[in-house]
């Protein structure tokens, strides 16, 4: 029987998977130490009431004849399709209904959407980044090429001239580092996608932390219509990690490529739920975006005190604050796994070690700042116990 032989260049474990067997390993041989998860961006406040309200009132509609659904239309239902048509208008942008398509997150179409491009396509990733990026891309028998992020160059590498890339992943705010591009920055991007008749592939669900006077997404750019796929999430903005939902945007000026997209998920996607759907919904509203400012202000607050122990036991990070990640330096002597362990073992802290996010991420780490505030006490006093 034949395989997918570009499996076996993947490695071992997904990073977070690996994470959750060394912690399971870690519980069952230490079951009297109460472990702190900084590892995975899994969001633990609640869900705004008007969005759980929402799912539940669209979930008692299921139950009658009458408002009963089934099967929701391919792109989405209009009602979600408009509200992100509303959220878009308030960033300066027009887009049509045509151009959004409703997802069950944005992993899922981070990875698919690589089917719209030749297999062997030329990938550009900016480094260290987004481990998904990377392994779908080797899954599908795609050439990736790197720009090398270093404290020297901000952690905001410059594209290679002298290499024509077919498709550029960007992600800003970005994860793991928390670098946000300015829009000058991004123009910069899709004038170089542009000239080498590139698509960009821009990762947003981290647009809901950009400061004020940053760019939430790349249609901020005057080229952005032209160069650009934006992959977008509930997951972060909603706290819909455990729900999923997300969307899609490409432009009509990008002709086929939102042809073939409708096509790709006629034939593989059977859609979000109407449930679901609708509590994205509320998301918009009043209600749902203020809990959602609120919850975004509460993790960049985790992700400063973080940083003040960081401080305190002389450890580079990170300062920008655009981000619910805390990227900073492992100690001197340190390889990023070998400190992962430390933390562990001697701290019962669990992190994600840098070179999980590539050859560019060693010698660093990433905390996640989506946890409860008496936890990310506890950490820093953990932390800083340790030096």
């Amino acid at each position: 029987m034949k395989q997918n032989l570009n499996f076996t260049a993947l490695g071992g474990n997904y990073l977070f998977s690996g994470i959750a067997e060394k912690i399971k390993s870690f519980k069952k041989n230490n079951p009297e130490i109460n472990l702190i998860d900084l590892s995975i961006g899994d969001i633990k406040l609640p869900l705004s009431g008007a969005v759980t309200s929402a799912m539940a009132r669209a979930a008692l509609e299921l139950s009658e004849k009458e408002t009963f659904r089934g099967y929701p239309p391919t792109r989405g239902y209009g009602f979600l399709i408009e509200k992100i048509i509303a959220f878009y208008k308030e960033k300066g942008v027009t887009l049509s209904e045509n151009e959004i398509f409703i997802s069950d997150g944005a992993k899922s179409d981070l990875g698919n959407i690589v089917e719209l491009f030749p297999k062997g396509s030329k990938v550009l990733l900016f480094t260290p980044c987004y481990p998904a990026y990377k392994d779908v891309n080797i899954i599908y028998g795609n050439k990736i090429i790197y720009a090398f992020g270093t404290k020297e160059n901000g952690f905001k590498p410059k594209p290679p001239e002298d290499e024509n890339p077919d498709i550029i992943y960007i992600c800003s705010p970005n994860n793991p580092t928390g670098n946000v591009l300015t829009f000058n920055e991004l123009d910069c991007l899709t004038d170089y996608a542009k000239r080498k008749g590139a698509v960009i592939i821009f990762d947003s669900a981290y647009g809901g932390f950009a400061p004020k006077g940053f760019p939430s997404t790349v249609y901020n750019s005057e080229n952005g219509k032209t160069t650009s796929i934006e992959i977008n999430s509930f997951s972060k903005l909603a706290g819909f990690t455990g729900v999923r939902c997300g969307f899609t945007v490409i432009p009509e000026i990008l002709g086929e490529y939102n042809k073939m997209w409708l096509r790709n998920r006629s034939a593989k996607f059977n859609g979000v739920s109407y449930i679901t759907q609708r509590g994205a919904e509320a998301f918009f509203s009043e209600e749902g975006r203020n809990d959602s400012k609120n919850k975004i202000g509460y993790y960049k607050e985790n992700a400063e005190i973080l940083k003040k122990a960081l401080k305190k036991i002389n450890l580079w990070y990170n300062t920008v604050n655009a981000s619910p990640y805390v990227f900073f330096a492992c100690p001197d002597g340190f390889g990023s796994e070998e400190f992962f362990d430390k933390l562990l073992n001697c701290a019962g802290i669990v992190s994600t070690p840098g070179i999980g996010f590539g050859e560019a991420g060693e010698g660093y780490m990433r905390f996640s700042a989506f946890c409860d505030r008496k936890e990310i006490i506890e950490a820093s006093e953990r932390l800083t116990s340790l030096f």
